[in-house]
């Protein structure tokens, strides 16, 4: 029998992918945080590693890095979970040298029975005559001690009980689902000094919660949603220094929105975040490179002008789903633009995503009338843009469906 290292803090999830795992064969054993993989790596090697990427104490990369450098661990094979929006992490992963990754938004069970599979139909890996070997890229949301799950009896779920019985479970856990949600949001938005880490530590393991079961019930919109919430609240956990005024308030607007999806789910959602195009308009050239390979990372194409009356040219002739716009543009000021965007029918109510100075933000933020319209701080991290542009294209192509109203296919 294969036996399996689960490396994953949330003790339900790991108990639903060991079960699945266990039905197909597999021993299963899960350590809880990095630092525990590495003691079971070192006392008890497996035949495979699962590495959820964002585990806490010593993250995956750690982990990951540890394998490939031990000698006696170079040929293990691992599979990994990864959050679609943390591409820097996946290519680090992928460098180091991994045989699958999975997202987690797209992730079920049956996929991840099915990737083991494979993976153990190929040669064990072979990374001891190079440091670093990238085969993989991801697709397509106190610590327990570590404990091991023995092999099950009975007969193994289908698919589609499996599928039923999430769902069923999901939105009868989902009231206090959302609950926790918005406490653990708030308690991280109080927090100060010391205690603010701690909050967000907790309000991490919520999301990552949030993203692995609304995407095993089927529901990929807020899979999609906290998945990227998700990312955002991991970079904050690997860079303190980014908590900032417009990063709280992204946190907070989109933890509200999070709240607000999970306590209007009915059914199933079948609806992912498909390509998205949005407009740049800043006159900063290098920076309008620099945002538009970051957020390509994320499926989300940028066309990018320097130009206020290029910008609104761009936007008489085409649907853009967000435009992300300098406040202080040459010639033209953005509000100017925005306000003769807005009279354009295909951009009535087309989200602008303001780009404003850490002096100027929270002043901005209280005199926000429209709810289309949004501000982020200069210098941006990209993955708080990434977060705000996913929101929003998230909710007007949610409402666009209820409605009948256009947008991109």
């Amino acid at each position: 029998m294969k036996k399996v290292l689960f490396v994953e803090d949330d003790v339900l999830i790991a108990r639903i992918y060991s079960k699945k795992l266990q039905e197909a064969g597999y021993e299963v054993i899960v350590a809880a945080d990095g630092l525990e993989a590495m003691r079971q790596l070192a006392q008890q090697p497996p035949d495979l590693v699962l590495l959820d990427l964002m585990v806490p104490k010593l993250d995956g990369l750690d982990v990951l890095r540890f394998i490939r450098e031990k000698p006696e661990l170079q040929s293990m094979r691992v599979v990994v979970l990864s959050n679609f929006y943390l591409t820097t992490v996946a290519d680090r992963a992928a460098e180091i040298g991994v045989e699958a990754m999975l997202s987690k938004t797209s992730c079920d069970p049956g996929l991840l029975t099915d990737t083991l599979r494979k993976v153990f139909e190929q040669p064990a890996p072979d990374y001891s005559a190079r440091k670093a070997a990238g085969r993989a890229r991801a697709t397509g949301p106190a610590a327990p001690q570590s404990e091991e799950i023995k092999s099950g009896s009975g007969t193994p779920e289908s698919p589609a009980s499996f599928r039923t019985r999430m769902r069923r479970d999901f939105f009868e856990q989902i009231s206090a689902i959302a609950r926790s949600v918005e406490e653990a949001t708030a308690d991280f938005l109080s927090a100060e000094g010391l205690g603010r880490n701690v909050r967000l530590e907790a309000l991490s393991r919520k999301i990552r919660f949030v993203s692995h079961m609304t995407s095993m019930a089927g529901c990929y919109r807020i899979a999609q949603l906290s998945s990227a919430l998700e990312a955002l609240v991991f970079e904050l956990q690997e860079r303190p220094a980014a908590i900032n005024p417009s990063t709280l308030h992204t946190v907070s607007t989109i933890g509200a929105l999070l709240v607000e999806w999970l306590r209007q789910a009915e059914e199933p959602d079948e609806q992912c975040l498909a390509p998205t195009t949005v407009l740049v308009v800043d006159d900063d050239e290098v920076s309008n490179r620099a945002l538009a390979f970051a957020l390509s990372r994320a499926s989300i194409t940028a066309r990018t002008v320097t130009d206020p009356v290029r910008a609104l040219e761009l936007l008489r002739a085409g649907l853009y789903e967000a435009v992300v716009m300098d406040i202080n543009l040459p010639g033209m000021n953005g509000f100017v633009v925005c306000e003769q965007m807005r009279e354009l029918p295909l951009h009535r109510q087309t989200p602008v995503i303001f780009l404003t100075s850490h002096a100027e933000f929270e002043e901005r933020a209280r005199s926000l009338l429209n709810p289309d319209d949004d501000f982020i701080i200069k210098p941006i991290l990209p993955i708080e843009l990434t977060v705000k542009i996913t929101a929003h294209v998230l909710r007007r192509r949610y409402a666009a469906q209820n409605s009948g109203a256009p947008h991109p296919a």
